[in-house]
């Protein structure tokens, strides 16, 4: 009789322990993973005129950052952003990472991207 509780406990355990699995286990769905960005497009920071501020690259392309913020103004001259929470201003050259996420609406933008910066840094252009 010892030996028969002991394998029902065993089988017992054993069967909750396929439960469980079976339940944390994979449902069928597949979940997207997005490769790490790397910090590796040059950028010179502009305001357009009925635009706002953008992101000019070598080539010419204007990307419109989505994770803009517009600081409030202070005793300046000018006016202060932040993009992905780095604080940036018109003509800084900086150095980003982004994704695309679709195109720029606006008449003065034709050709516009619009993008999520993933990564940004600042530097300073050697005379």
């Amino acid at each position: 009789m010892i030996k028969f509780m002991g394998a029902l406990k065993l089988y017992v355990c054993g069967l909750l322990l396929v439960v469980v699995l079976g339940l944390t286990g994979c449902n069928g769905e597949e979940q997207e993973v997005i490769p790490q960005q790397t910090c590796d497009t040059q950028a010179t920071v502009k305001n357009l005129p009925g635009c706002g501020l953008v992101l000019v690259l070598k080539n010419n392309q204007i990307l419109v950052p989505v994770n803009l913020t517009t600081l409030p103004e202070i005793k300046s001259d000018r006016q202060q952003y932040k993009i992905n929470g780095f604080t940036v201003e018109e003509n800084q050259q900086v150095i980003i990472g982004f994704v695309k996420k679709g195109h720029v609406d606006k008449a003065c933008l034709v050709g516009g991207q619009l993008a999520e910066v993933t990564c940004i840094v600042g530097y300073q252009a050697q005379p």
